[in-house]
């Protein structure tokens, strides 16, 4: 059954391709899950256990894998519950990725690997899918906030996968300044993104920002490669019943 103290989220979603809720993680039970995860990654970028670690990006591999703090906040009952209101059916659990971004004066164009995000795209994942995104550091405008185009996960131009990243001026001339949202937050706020819109994580200008976002679909993602779709066996058998569905599309280690 669905909730419907959710579905407001879910119709925002549908209309803009975004939502901020903020203090959705208010408990200190919740905020002591985010301290968590921080925690883990501190300790897995002091034994060299990232993916990346270059002047701009720290990355960490296949999370729900790798630290044991992921799992709760994946499989969190109010996400799989606006997932559902949004899919309109039971949703799956696709990947996660832990990523922090660093200060750099370097233009966006030459910044390595993951940090071309600081450019807008759109995800491939699907036609329909939800990134649901939990800021680990307090991020104001300098520090790299994520920043979404409104309405642009309904409508974009036709050659929009001829090219895959676009700059400022770009997205500021097809779809005007007022439409794009620099989201910013503090720890504990949540920001949901259908990413098949125009978005970008803005460069960070000042400090960093410790980002862990959560994907939900309702089928398995035409991103083959991305990494973080694996999970511990000992976690997927720790699910209730009724949840290990959600992991239908996790590899299991």
């Amino acid at each position: 059954t669905l909730d419907d103290k959710f579905k407001t989220y879910a119709d925002q979603l549908d209309k803009l391709g975004y939502c901020v809720i903020p203090s959705f993680f208010s408990s200190q039970e919740d905020l002591d899950k985010l301290t968590a995860v921080k925690t883990e990654f501190e300790k897995a970028k002091e034994q060299n256990n990232l993916q990346y670690n270059n002047f701009y990006t720290e990355q960490s591999p296949h999370p729900l894998l790798t630290f044991d703090s992921v799992a709760p906040i994946a499989f969190d009952d109010r996400l799989i519950e606006i997932s559902k209101h949004y899919f309109q059916c039971i949703p799956v659990l696709n990947n996660v990725n832990l990523r922090k971004s660093k200060q750099s004066e370097k233009p966006e164009w030459e910044l390595p690997g993951a940090g071309l995000t600081t450019l807008y795209h759109c995800d491939k994942d699907g036609p329909r899918f939800l990134k649901f995104f939990f800021y680990l550091t307090d991020v104001g405008e300098d520090n790299g906030p994520f920043t979404y185009v409104e309405g642009s996960h309904l409508k974009k131009e036709s050659n929009w996968r001829t090219d895959y990243r676009r700059d400022d001026q770009y997205i500021e001339k097809v779809y005007g300044t007022d439409r794009i949202k620099k989201l910013t937050g503090k720890v504990g706020d949540l920001i949901i993104a259908n990413t098949s819109g125009w978005h970008k994580g803005t460069k960070v200008k000042e400090g960093e920002r410790l980002l862990l976002t959560i994907y939900y679909n309702c089928h398995p993602t035409e991103w083959q490669s991305t990494f973080g779709g694996k999970m511990k066996k000992s976690d997927f058998e720790k699910l209730p019943e009724d949840k290990k569905p959600l992991a239908d599309f996790l590899n299991k280690e």
